[in-house]
């Protein structure tokens, strides 16, 4: 869950750092919401970052 203020749908990847690990999501309503079953294990130091799918440069981030 996450709350945010972009305008539009957005996409969900999770990262190791810079690299990036999954496209958990290319594009879904920016509703805050979003059941994801990772598919490896997620350690420390990961993140997932949620950006506006109009411009890849807006975005939030959570890191693990």
């Amino acid at each position: 869950m996450w709350q945010d203020n972009f305008d539009g749908d957005v996409s969900i990847k999770l990262y190791d750092g810079d690299k990036l690990i999954q496209d958990i999501f290319s594009r879904t309503a920016s509703d805050g919401v979003y059941e994801w079953t990772p598919r490896i294990s997620v350690t420390e130091g990961y993140l997932i970052r949620i950006s506006s799918w109009k411009d890849r440069n807006i975005f939030g981030q959570l890191q693990f």
